[in-house]
């Protein structure tokens, strides 16, 4: 097995890389290793090995709950051999993303059209049911307790996905944004969005990051991956980048979803190269990027919006 890595970055506060499809710094899971143990994401199912491993070299046995941001299969494909794996655990996810982890037999279907199953078989794994009784639904306004007077505040934040919300420590006031801003590679340190059909919606996710700038987070931790430091700058950046991938996919009529995204490709490698972006940077965010998906989803938008 490769590898794996655990990163204190606060007060018993763990960055997890979970080598996602057999890589680092593709998905970082944070765990709060307190007297109520939380785990935020948990990854596709074939990645759990990784990260059970990670949290068997931190010692840890249980885990009070493990909550997703959303459900899409990369941030929660393994919640239900998770949820065996730790039977005492609740199940924290979304009022409206909850049902599709009890049953995710239309969430697999929708994941095969975009992925294929063959790519998504081998590289995410199959996604197993969770019992209900195990589930935290959640909501704005909740609070996940850590323990010792430590929580967890939940902000619901559609616009990547009507399922969506990030996480805020009392403690470190560092916030655990999913994919409520995009991506932002270590090795890249530039926000590139992430539009999902069929639920993108740019001006709800734009709106929502404002208000999750006004509660002034300490720190931004990204799924994909990890923490960065430079919070409004990053805030800034994501809206500027959102709002050009908008506006230029608006220019890319009468093609297919691939030759879009292909274009879109072709725009950000050269958007990129003009911030003075290395080109072995730009070239590890594009073979990490599904180009067609994110066409489909911003041209599903535009479409609506136009009726």
């Amino acid at each position: 097995m490769n590898d794996v890595r655990a990163v204190e970055i606060g007060d018993h506060l763990y960055a997890i890389d979970a080598w996602m499809e057999g890589r680092p710094e593709r998905l970082a899971c944070y765990l709060f290793d307190t007297p109520e143990r939380v785990l935020i994401e948990v990854g596709p199912s074939a990645t759990l090995g990784h990260l059970i491993e990670a949290l068997d070299e931190l010692g840890v046995d249980d885990l009070a709950a493990f909550v997703v941001t959303h459900i899409h299969l990369d941030h929660a494909g393994g919640a239900g051999q998770m949820a065996k794996r730790y039977p005492d655990a609740k199940v924290g996810v979304h009022t409206r993303g909850a049902r599709h982890l009890v049953n995710p037999e239309r969430l697999w279907a929708s994941a095969i059209h975009v992925f294929g199953e063959e790519w998504l078989t081998s590289q995410w794994g199959p996604m197993e049911p969770v019992d209900p009784e195990r589930l935290m639904i959640l909501d704005e306004g909740d609070r996940i307790s850590l323990g010792n007077g430590r929580y967890l505040d939940v902000m619901y934040t559609p616009g990547h996905a009507k399922h969506h919300v990030v996480y805020q420590d009392s403690d470190t006031g560092g916030m655990f944004v999913g994919d409520a801003l995009g991506l932002c590679y270590p090795h890249g340190h530039f926000v590139q969005p992430v539009t999902p059909p069929p639920d993108f919606d740019p001006d709800e996710q734009i709106a929502q990051m404002g208000r999750m700038l006004d509660r002034r987070p300490s720190f931004l931790g990204f799924a994909h991956f990890g923490p960065r430091y430079d919070v409004e700058t990053t805030m800034i950046e994501a809206e500027e980048r959102l709002r050009e991938w908008v506006e230029v996919m608006s220019t890319f009529s009468g093609m297919s979803n691939e030759a879009a995204g292909e274009r879109l490709r072709v725009w950000t490698a050269d958007k990129y190269r003009a911030f003075g972006h290395s080109e072995e940077a730009i070239a590890s965010y594009a073979e990490k990027t599904n180009w067609p998906m994110q066409a489909a989803g911003i041209r599903r938008w535009l479409a609506e919006r136009e009726g």
